[in-house]
């Protein structure tokens, strides 16, 4: 189980540096990588503190 967490960090961080830097034109794609990246970086989070 750790290393699905892991793997869903890596991919919440890839989409909030995805929408950080290279979605710049369009407004709803940018928050829309931004709100994947943040949801995945949830998850990872509340398993990390659940498993504890």
């Amino acid at each position: 189980m750790q290393k699905r967490s892991s793997s869903f960090t890596i991919i919440g961080l890839l989409f909030v540096g995805i929408a950080m830097t290279l979605v710049d034109d369009n407004l709803y794609l940018k928050y829309g990588f931004l709100a994947l990246g943040t949801a995945f970086l949830a998850y990872s989070l509340f398993s990390m503190f659940r498993k504890k």
